[in-house]
């Protein structure tokens, strides 16, 4: 009896992100990612706060009072994409937040707390969308993907007795090849 044979044998597959250690930002949607050159920002994610799940389908069968199952189609789940980004800076409040007012700045005449005087900025909490796109890199930095197309809503979050944070919904939207995610390798670059 002949002995079956495997043409794709475990070593060969053993490519896999292992945890999401950066989160990068850029404003530009669909980005080409074989020339991509530059990038927004780098978000500061609190630790194992960066979750993505693309969304279990939904299967349903057509069955006959008989008990045969003649048909079934499938419904796309919902994704579930979320992040906890771990600053107030002024670009990632104004990314997630809508400015409200004028900033106002510390001056010699300005009243002080503690001996500090203070400068600001107002903003309001109603939803704002962002969009753009994100890179993400694994914690050994040889495997990276990216979501070239996202609209992302954040709300600030204070709670007791811990830093404050954006809690980040993520959704992430077909590119123009109608990719809605990119993996990419690592590769030592071609010499000319």
């Amino acid at each position: 009896m002949a002995e079956i044979t495997i043409t794709k044998k475990l070593s060969e597959l053993q490519e896999m992100i292992d945890k999401v250690k950066r989160v990068f930002y850029s404003s530009t949607v669909n980005p080409d990612y074989a020339t991509l050159a530059t990038l927004d920002v780098e978000l500061p994610i609190l630790e194992d706060s960066f979750n993505y799940d693309s969304g279990a389908v939904s299967i349903s069968s057509v069955k006959l009072t008989t008990g045969q199952k003649w048909a079934g189609y499938v419904t796309a789940g919902d994704s579930d994409i979320s992040m906890q980004v771990a600053s107030i800076a002024g670009s990632i409040s104004d990314m997630f937040l809508n400015k409200k007012g004028t900033a106002f700045t510390a001056t010699a005449a300005s009243p002080t707390l503690g001996g500090l005087a203070f400068s600001g900025q107002g903003y309001s909490t109603e939803t704002k969308k962002v969009t753009g796109s994100l890179l993400m890199a694994s914690e050994d930095g040889t495997k990276l993907f990216g979501l070239p197309n996202v609209e992302m809503y954040a709300n600030y979050v204070q709670p007791s007795g811990t830093p404050g944070y954006f809690n980040v919904q993520i959704q992430p939207k077909p590119d123009t090849d109608g990719a809605d995610i990119v993996f990419i390798d690592a590769a030592t670059p071609p010499t000319t």
